[in-house]
């Protein structure tokens, strides 16, 4: 079979067709695609600034810094400063206890107790006076006849064991006043409680009109002088207190320098917050119950307005702006302080943060994302 073979004149326009038809091939077939294309997905965490008209608040994030913040505080005495307060004697109170909480100076009234207990140690110990006067009375007189030669060896043998005996019972009736807290001099049928040191009376558990038995507790007393200042910190705990850390407390006129001696077990119950005491040094202690307020290291990072930071599914986080959009961004939440949140961590230097209507960009993120669209 031959071969075909274009005469050599016709060579060029058959080039020619060619291209043409090659150009029409590539006209028809679309363009291929990337071998990688993704899809682009709508922005998760922007809120449009658009579809909020007012309401809207934002300030420059300033630079991270070591924080020390002031929190408040209270004075305290130690376990050894306070004293429980018990009848000596047993009786009837017989006059209203002192305000508890009040400012009181050593050996002030506390109550009264009308006492015919104490009525009869009294009278003890007067009969026991009286008896040791005769006795020391006869026994001078035995000794004069004795001088004399005029009186008997015998007498005055009884005489002296007169004396001996009576002394011993005057003194039995004067300790017996006196371990329970009064003189013999005196001594009547009342007696009253009084403030062992300056301070103040904490409880009472006696009432005007109550019996009450000797050695029975009546009340506890904190004594004026307070070596401690509690506080109560919110979490997470200030990573650099340790005991035997040092704090600067003051009050309205005083400073003092405080040792962290106690460490909280647990987070309160009720308060959730964590239990913190300091032994106070340097100026005259204060009273318990004054107000103080202690430095807190509470760590690095930015305070900003508490409205600033808002939770979204579990995260805590704040709006950042972005051109006409607001973006929220996770961050590290630390105590709060009054008005105030410190931010531990994630917030850029000089980015603008939303601290006022971050509320509205919360409940308008949560639409978009449950597919409510912009309104």
């Amino acid at each position: 079979m031959t071969a075909f073979r274009p005469h050599p004149s016709a060579l060029p326009l058959l080039l020619v067709a060619g291209a043409l038809l090659g150009l029409q091939a590539c006209k028809a077939k679309p363009p291929a695609e990337p071998a990688q294309t993704q899809a682009h997905a709508p922005e998760a965490d922007v809120v449009p600034l658009k579809s909020i008209q007012e309401g809207l608040q934002t300030r420059a994030i300033p630079a991270s810094s070591i924080l020390q913040v002031w929190f408040p505080a209270e004075a305290a005495g130690d376990g050894s400063a306070r004293a429980l307060l018990t009848a000596p004697v047993s009786g009837m109170v017989a006059s209203a206890p002192a305000a508890p909480g009040r400012p009181l100076a050593k050996g002030a009234p506390l109550l009264t107790l009308r006492s015919p207990e104490l009525a009869e140690l009294k009278s003890k110990w007067l009969i026991a006076q009286a008896r040791l006067k005769r006795a020391q009375a006869d026994l001078a007189r035995e000794q004069r006849l004795a001088t004399a030669q005029a009186g008997a060896r015998r007498d005055l043998e009884i005489a002296e064991a007169e004396q001996a005996g009576a002394s011993a019972e005057a003194e039995s009736a004067r300790i017996s006043l006196q371990a329970r807290g009064v003189t013999p001099e005196q001594a009547d049928g009342t007696f009253v409680l009084r403030a062992p040191s300056a301070g103040t009376v904490s409880t009472w558990k006696a009432q005007l009109g109550q019996g009450v038995a000797m050695h029975e507790e009546l009340g506890t007393f904190q004594a004026a002088s307070a070596s401690l200042a509690v506080i109560e910190l919110p979490p997470p705990a200030p990573g650099a207190w340790k005991l035997g850390s040092l704090a600067i407390i003051r009050d309205d006129s005083r400073t003092w320098q405080g040792q962290v001696v106690g460490l909280p077990s647990s987070m309160g119950d009720m308060t959730h917050r964590m239990t913190y005491r300091l032994r106070l040094s340097g100026a005259p202690l204060p009273l318990p119950g004054t107000p103080l307020e202690v430095q807190v290291p509470v760590g690095q990072g930015v305070l900003l307005p508490s409205s600033a930071l808002q939770q979204i599914d579990g995260v805590w986080g704040v709006f950042l702006q972005e051109g006409d959009l607001a973006r929220f961004h996770p961050v590290k939440r630390g105590p709060d302080v009054a008005r105030d949140t410190l931010v531990l961590d994630g917030l850029p230097t000089g980015a603008k943060v939303f601290t006022e209507g971050a509320y509205l960009l919360k409940s308008k993120l949560m639409r978009l994302k449950s597919g409510g669209g912009d309104e």
